[in-house]
């Protein structure tokens, strides 16, 4: 016999077993509402995916009803170089000579000259000493003058208050007064010459020991200029020259670019020369180009590689002009030129713009660098900027076109003003024009219209050399001009909107004098059929959404059970696609043209048996025909208020409508989300009742399991004394046999 095992601890039975197939029992309504709350969402799911379905029909149709699609057209510009056009819908076709008089163009307000303040290689002594650049900054206090055995002695005032030119008529009249003082009928001139000062005496009757500086100067002045060690012994009309080069050092001039120390290289009579460039922090242009002069000049005395020795050439580098000038006489031989080595490190060449400067086979040529080297700088404080006559202020207003562009000189740049200007409401651009040194303000609108520009406070506008209110550094814009078949139109902007009703112009270029160009205005058959061609494919996406969502398969006897689509139980959604066909193909109006199959629109080549296919097709030669035959009934067919796409739209705003409550997908959706609620309701409320009514068996099992584990318990304690009483009795009956 089988061994049967039970789940109960006492009673052997399975008591959870059967608790679970009770409550199985008792939860198969729960699992039918489960299953209900389930169909009812895939439906819903359904109605929405139909809805959006129907939304995009709607929009495809739409293109025709609302923006006339079926009426689109199209501009042909014989020469597209001229003009091209854009048409609106339901222009009507037809052709126009047009020529293209004159373009517009926008005002511009550009720098009467160049801004930045031209380097011209001489000293400005008009500067103060702080103001100088020196490339050792002078002190104030007493500098020694000694003539002979008398020492004068030379004050020199607060550097930044006392001028170059003061300090250079200061010394020049205390050694001319001590002079004198000897009896003697001297002058003294002070000059700068190559950058360096320089000391001239004249009308001496004797000669003379002259120094100057002595180790209790309270000012650096002697060193300073270089007049330390310049001192003469005896001597008559001296001229005395300090060491020292006292014009702007290099990294203060405001050139084209930063420029850097080290190797720049010529080629003289193809003998390579170099020069070394020094530290532009304390190296003056005059110093520079006066070495660069020697070493160039030294090369053409003693002869290059291809030719001989020149000992009467000299050669010069100046600026002349805010250009560099580079220059050979007294030269009695041709000789060749050209600047650049392989092993250069200074970008000086470029800075001066020599890179490319060079000359063969010349006697005493004189060449010009293509540079201009006095140039405003886009970055740094304006102050600094090297603008010409610009005033110092921290609260200058520019106002260009009503708008105010705020600025400081001495924090803000030119390239930030440019910005605040572009990114301001002026309405114009501006920007630098670097080859030639100028700021340039264009209104980024076109036609005649002046800019105007203020200096409200400060200079700004006057420094850049814009000419503030008036329009003297203007180049005033013109109006756009064209010929429409001997019709002249004038516009503000190259956009001509008014020539041709219903057709947008944009001006390209000017036509040849004489010369018209054909505009052909046409049907935009391409537009209209890629429209027909988006709506053929929407309608059939929305026919394969029908398939699925209302598709049964039935089942097999004994085999597979059937399948159903969510929608496939409402006969209304079931006819939809029947019905929207129907309405697609329905006549509208009179004539050949008087539906969309008239035009090329069908269900499938011809010859096809009635109902072997639903999706739509086109016959694009169909509807070429119906275009060249009658375009505007086509449109009226296809745009109309009264065509089959008005009707599809109405129907389908029927089925779908967001707005409408009572359409068929809103108040579907409505009444499952409503069902959806009430189920869920349901199932808690089953659900509760099933977790009680499991609890109450399992409370029941576990007391039947107690009482009988209590009944067993004494089942086995009157069998324990059962057993013993008997034990006891049979004991005395085997005593009484025996005996």
């Amino acid at each position: 016999m089988s061994t049967i095992q039970f789940g109960g601890v006492v009673s052997g039975l399975n008591t959870q077993g059967i608790i679970d197939a009770l409550v199985a029992v008792k939860k198969q309504p729960l699992t039918d509402l489960q299953s209900h709350e389930a169909t009812l969402t895939s439906q819903k799911a359904a109605y929405a995916q139909l809805g959006t379905a129907i939304d995009d029909l709607i929009a495809k149709a739409k293109n025709f009803t609302v923006t006339s699609a079926g009426a689109s057209r199209v501009g042909t510009s014989a020469d597209s170089s001229v003009y091209t056009a854009t048409v609106a819908t339901s222009t009507p076709t037809g052709q126009y000579q047009i020529s293209v008089d004159r373009l517009a163009t926008a005002t511009r307000a550009v720098s009467t000259t160049a801004v930045g303040s031209a380097v011209t290689g001489a000293v400005d002594t008009s500067k103060t000493l702080n103001d100088a650049n020196l490339a050792v900054p002078v002190t104030a206090g007493q500098m020694t003058i000694k003539v002979g055995t008398t020492t004068v002695q030379y004050t020199v005032g607060d550097p930044a208050t006392t001028t170059l030119q003061s300090v250079m008529n200061g010394l020049a009249g205390a050694l001319q007064s001590q002079l004198q003082a000897t009896g003697d009928t001297a002058t003294v001139a002070a000059s700068i010459a190559g950058g360096q000062i320089r000391l001239t005496v004249t009308g001496n009757a004797v000669g003379h020991d002259i120094s100057f500086g002595d180790v209790a100067d309270t000012s650096n002045l002697a060193s300073a200029f270089g007049l330390d060690t310049q001192g003469v012994t005896g001597t008559q009309n001296a001229t005395m020259t300090g060491t020292a080069y006292l014009d702007p050092k290099l990294s203060s001039l405001n050139l084209p670019g930063s420029m850097t120390a080290g190797q720049m290289s010529a080629i003289v009579d193809g003998q390579i020369v170099h020069y070394t460039v020094g530290d532009p922090a304390t190296t003056t242009l005059a110093q520079m180009l006066k070495g660069l002069s020697a070493a160039i000049g030294s090369r053409l005395q003693a002869g290059g590689a291809n030719v001989g020795a020149d000992a009467s050439a000299t050669f010069t580098a100046s600026v002349v002009g805010n250009k560099l000038q580079l220059a050979i006489t007294g030269a009695g031989l041709n000789h060749s030129l050209s600047f650049g080595a392989a092993g250069d490190s200074s970008n000086a060449l470029g800075v001066l713009g020599i890179s490319t400067s060079s000359f063969t086979n010349a006697m005493n040529p004189t060449i010009t660098g293509t540079t201009n080297l006095g140039v405003v700088r886009v970055n740094g404080a304006l102050n600094s900027a090297g603008l010409s006559g610009l005033t110092s202020t921290t609260t200058g207003v520019l106002n260009i076109n009503g708008n105010d562009i705020n600025y400081d000189t001495t924090s803000d740049s030119l390239s930030t003003i440019i910005s605040r200007i572009n990114n301001s409401g002026a309405g114009v651009i501006a920007s630098i024009d670097r080859t030639n040194d100028k700021l340039i303000l264009t209104r980024k609108d076109t036609g005649s219209i002046a800019v105007d520009i203020q200096d409200k406070s400060g200079n700004l506008g006057a420094a850049l050399k814009l000419a503030p209110g008036t329009t003297n550094a203007q180049t005033i814009g013109a109006s756009a001009q064209v010929t429409v078949d001997g019709r002249t139109v004038t516009s503000s902007s190259n956009t001509v909107t008014s020539a041709i009703d219903g057709v947008t112009l944009n001006l390209v270029g000017q036509s040849a004098l004489g010369e018209t160009t054909t505009l052909t205005v046409g049907v935009n058959q391409s537009a209209i059929s890629s429209a027909i061609g988006d709506f053929m494919t929407s309608f059939n996406r929305l026919g394969d959404t029908l398939d699925s969502l209302t598709q049964t398969t039935p089942g097999t006897a004994g085999g597979t059970a059937g399948t159903a689509g969510p929608l496939s139980s409402d006969p209304q959604v079931r006819a939809l696609f029947l019905n929207l066909r129907s309405t697609v193909f329905q006549v509208s109006g009179t004539g050949t043209l008087n539906s969309l199959g008239s035009i090329g629109l069908n269900t499938g080549n011809v010859g096809s048996i009635p109902g072997s296919t639903d999706r739509l097709q086109l016959d694009s030669t169909a509807l070429a025909a119906a275009l060249n035959q009658d375009a505007g009934k086509v449109a009226s067919l296809l745009d109309g208020a009264t065509g089959p796409m008005q009707a599809l739209v109405d129907r389908l705003k029927s089925m779908q409508d967001p707005a409408n409550p009572s359409a068929f997908i809103q108040s579907h959706t409505a009444g499952l989300t409503s069902e959806i609620s009430s189920t869920q309701r349901a199932e808690q409320s089953r659900q509760v009742m099933v977790d009680n009514y499991q609890a109450m068996l399992e409370a029941q099992y576990a007391a039947m399991e107690a009482t009988l584990a209590t009944l067993q318990a004494q089942s086995n304690q009157i069998a324990a004394q059962i057993g013993s009483t008997s034990s006891s009795s049979g004991s005395g009956l085997g005593k009484s046999s025996t005996g």
